[in-house]
């Protein structure tokens, strides 16, 4: 297959080139290569200080509420399942509530639409937004089209301040070229007549914009293109085949969770959950973190046993999105869980929590630490995948189905004046049915929030009974023996 060229951030620059011919107007040069124009603000745009700097964390408080608004990439709800998962599980003490608000087709304008009913009646505290892969229409760079998306984000972001909600604003994902030819060749009904040449710089385009916006507003900023074309770019050095975006643009479940990474680790979120344990202090067991780590007993240097009060479980999302996972590192870059013994004697030692195996490890190993938040033995990883379990019954019988819901509604809406009986009896089902999924949605997050506290570990090491694998000599070559030589063939004189 012919390689397509994919626009990273180090193309940026050139993919902003490719169209400055359909967006010439006379205005100061940009201050960096990066800049874009940004279209005109209404008149009732809001003016925000710049911050001086971004805080570590989005800093949550009890009873905030997360709205993610978007098109169909949200309505999927992968990337924030993973999110709420990590929230859940990162503070079991908080009280967050979350609603997704993304619907298949939209578009800056369709979110004002159904601004009031849907996002403001939530009552948001904190908002992203990740709005752009519909509004570029499918094709080329064309002004007047970005204008159109300009002012119904920065009406957008209007009405949230408005509501004194904080808004993070995320850049349109990838568009991948390589998928697209792929599909439309398995698929040509697929294309619905959409010319993409240059799609994915136009969607640079769009999140350069949104980023500079964000900026002069005060709002964070995430970018989740950078990272799906770069992640993307690397694996296609060693996979020409390789995809996180199978049909160009709804990525799959390695790529939303690439997409929850991005989110969260550019909000400052991610970071290590546990790092506690024991060491030898003038010949006795001592505790390294003496709030967190108790009971501390044993034969100095031979075994060792004490208690953990953990203040989070890990994040999971290994099973649903292994290959994002891998490629983000996610458990160690984002959830790390370490355990710390310091001052055995050398040998082999079992790690025991809760009564559970969790693994083997070295005198040298445990004195840096085991990281046990993959461990499918640890209780703190199955008490996670427990959380996730839940909030993927939440997501697919409640929080699915109501936007898919409002995904009806919209198409209803056309038929306020074309058909208004019709459209006034779909309201009173709507309505009924809405409210149905909601208190559902509610009563998973209760249920959620009556498994997602950490449980109290029990740590025992001790030396192990299994022996280390004996290390043994590479096995000798064999003895090559001389081939023997064909027997002479007679030749037989020509008669």
């Amino acid at each position: 297959m012919k390689p397509r060229f994919l626009f990273t951030a180090t193309a940026l620059a050139a993919g902003l080139a490719l169209h400055s011919t359909h967006a010439q107007e006379k205005q100061p040069a940009p201050t960096t290569p990066a800049a874009t124009p940004a279209a005109p603000a209404p008149a009732a745009a809001v003016a925000k200080p710049k911050p001086a700097a971004q805080p570590k964390g989005l800093g949550l408080k009890n009873d905030d509420r997360f709205i993610f608004i978007g098109d169909s990439i949200t309505h999927q709800c992968l990337y924030t399942q993973f999110v709420e998962n990590f929230f859940y599980t990162r503070y079991p003490n908080l009280r967050l509530h979350f609603r997704n608000a993304g619907i298949s087709g939209d578009r800056a304008q369709d979110a004002l639409n159904r601004f009031e009913e849907d996002i403001a009646a939530f009552k948001p505290t904190v908002a992203t937004i990740l709005l752009g892969m519909n509004d570029g229409s499918y094709k080329d760079f064309d002004k007047a089209t970005f204008d159109t998306y300009a002012k119904g984000m920065t009406e957008l972001m209007n009405r949230l301040d408005a509501i004194k909600c904080r808004v993070i604003v995320m850049s349109p994902t990838m568009f991948d070229h390589q998928a697209w030819d792929v599909r439309i060749k398995e698929k040509p009904d697929y294309a619905k007549g959409r010319i993409v040449d240059n799609y994915n710089a136009v969607l640079a385009y769009y999140g350069k914009w949104l980023q500079e916006t964000a900026w002069k507003r005060g709002y964070q900023f995430v970018d989740l293109f950078g990272p799906l074309n770069t992640l993307t770019v690397d694996q296609r050095r060693s996979d020409p085949n390789f995809t996180l975006i199978a049909d160009a643009i709804h990525p799959g479940n390695d790529g939303q969770l690439v997409m929850a990474y991005s989110l969260l680790k550019q909000a400052g979120e991610t970071g290590g959950i546990l790092g506690a344990g024991v060491k030898v202090v003038n010949g006795q067991w001592k505790s390294l973190n003496p709030g967190v780590v108790t009971e501390v007993k044993g034969n100095p240097g031979r075994s060792v046993s004490y208690t953990i009060k953990p203040r989070a479980l890990p994040w999971t999302p290994y099973a649903d999105a292994p290959i994002g996972a891998k490629l983000t590192k996610a458990g160690h870059t984002a959830s790390q869980e370490s355990l710390v013994v310091s001052g055995l004697i050398n040998g082999r030692y079992d790690l025991v929590v809760n009564g559970k195996m969790v693994g083997t490890w070295d005198e040298r190993q445990l004195a840096v630490h085991a990281e046990i938040q993959e461990d499918p033995d640890s209780p703190t990883f199955q008490q996670s995948m427990q959380v996730a379990a839940l909030n993927k019954k939440r997501n697919d019988e409640a929080v699915r189905p109501l936007r898919n819901l409002w995904g009806k509604q919209k198409g209803m809406f056309n038929k306020r004046e074309s058909d208004p009986a019709a459209y006034e009896t779909w309201q009173v089902e709507f309505k009924a049915k809405r409210a149905e999924l909601d208190a559902l949605a509610a009563k998973y997050e209760e249920e959620i929030y009556k498994i997602n506290k950490p449980p109290v570990l029990k740590v025992d090491v001790h030396p192990t009974a299994v022996p280390a694998p004996a290390v043994t000599a590479p096995p000798a070559k064999p003895e090559v023996k001389p081939v023997p030589a064909a027997p002479a063939v007679e030749q037989k004189k020509a008669a």
